[in-house]
């Protein structure tokens, strides 16, 4: 074999590792993470709080690591080593606290290349119900003027009057005004950002 020939084989054999690292597919995406239940805000209780979501990535999913604690691997009750390596993974998990506070989650996803994207859930556990101040005020032709305040230490959702809802942007107070004619059950509701509800009879 002459020296040509060697040279020949040396330039293919660069050629094609030139043309495998163009060809190999890279991976250029983090992983996406996302929690849909509950949504972070405020829950009455962790008593069977459950938390979900997915991580989704387009080349495979390696770990879901949760405050530290991989999901996929044995840890506690919800284990999914065997879901490895899958473009798709919804996970679930407990919280761990138990009383009032913020429970805040940190999610962290990784794919098979190494991507990790982190997201922090937060909630806050909220047993105590909003608070309300009003007084009636009797008009004429059978109708009263009920007027008040409605509190809470997070946030207001919602008020009803006599089976009214009220229209307003939630804050954690919220004052009004509203007409209305009486019957045998009519009451004054307040709820708030977590469910925790307040009713009143009205005369």
């Amino acid at each position: 074999m002459n020296l040509g020939y060697f040279r020949l084989i040396f330039l293919g054999s660069m050629l094609c590792a030139a043309l495998s690292g163009c060809l190999k597919r890279t991976d250029s995406l983090a992983p996406i993470v996302s929690i849909t239940n509950p949504p972070s805000g405020a829950t009455r209780t962790t008593e069977n709080l459950v938390i979900g979501g997915y991580a989704l990535d387009d080349e495979g999913i390696v770990s879901i690591r949760v405050n530290g604690g991989d999901l996929m691997s044995d840890f506690g009750k919800e284990s999914y080593v065997t879901e490895i390596g899958m473009k798709l993974v919804q996970f679930k998990f407990r919280a761990l606290q138990e009383q009032e506070g913020e429970i805040i989650s940190l999610i962290e996803v990784e794919d098979t290349s190494g991507r990790t994207s982190r997201l922090t859930h937060k909630l806050v556990v909220d047993a105590t119900a909003p608070t309300l101040e009003f007084e009636v005020t009797e008009l004429e032709n059978g109708r009263f003027r009920v007027q008040g305040l409605a509190q809470d230490n997070l946030s207001v959702q919602s008020v009803r009057v006599a089976g009214i809802p009220l229209q307003f942007i939630p804050s954690r107070n919220h004052q009004f005004t509203i007409d209305f004619i009486p019957d045998d059950q009519t009451t004054i509701e307040v709820i708030d950002g977590a469910g925790n509800r307040y009713t009143q009879p009205l005369p």
